[in-house]
């Protein structure tokens, strides 16, 4: 089941990487399954994370790929101790902050900050810290593999933003 779950969201973030609008899909099903994943875990906020990048895919999904540059979104980033130091209260520290860290994150994705990438390359690799701690092995490989493609994604954004200034 791990695999499947590392499997789709693969699939969902590669996609949405290159901008295309069907990721958006695939990422919500591996969020669903990731939830009851993390949850056996004793990671509820990993669990909740998936909830929130669920429900924010819908948002993600309401428009055609745009890529635009706000570098004033990254203000959000203050917000990550505020969110993180009350979770602290029920989570772990590393989980209280990977969660607060990820959920401004995944808040700058559905709204398609190009910026956003390389918060996600340290989220990731993070998370597969994590991951690798609680014995989840594929799903750190996974997280790993996402810091890859968030790199990745940081380049194309930056490219097709080049593109659109240029035209």
């Amino acid at each position: 089941m791990e695999v499947a779950l590392a499997f789709f969201s693969l699939l969902g973030l590669a996609a949405l990487s290159q901008g295309r609008r069907w990721g958006w899909v695939v990422a919500t099903l591996g969020s669903l399954g990731y939830i009851g994943f993390f949850w056996r875990l004793h990671l509820p906020g990993q669990a909740f994370l998936n909830l929130i990048y669920a429900l924010t895919q819908a948002w993600g999904w309401r428009a055609d790929p745009v890529f635009r540059s706000q570098p004033r979104a990254l203000r959000y980033l203050l917000v990550i101790p505020a969110l993180a130091l009350p979770l602290m209260h029920w989570l772990t520290p590393a989980d209280a902050w990977l969660t607060a860290a990820a959920l401004i994150a995944q808040g700058l994705t559905a709204q398609k900050v190009s910026q956003v990438w390389r918060l996600w390359l340290v989220v990731d690799l993070a998370c597969a810290a994590l991951y690798a701690q609680q014995g989840a092995y594929p799903t750190a490989g996974l997280y790993i593999v996402f810091a890859g493609v968030a790199e990745a994604a940081h380049r194309t954004w930056l490219e097709r933003l080049g593109k659109d200034a240029a035209a």
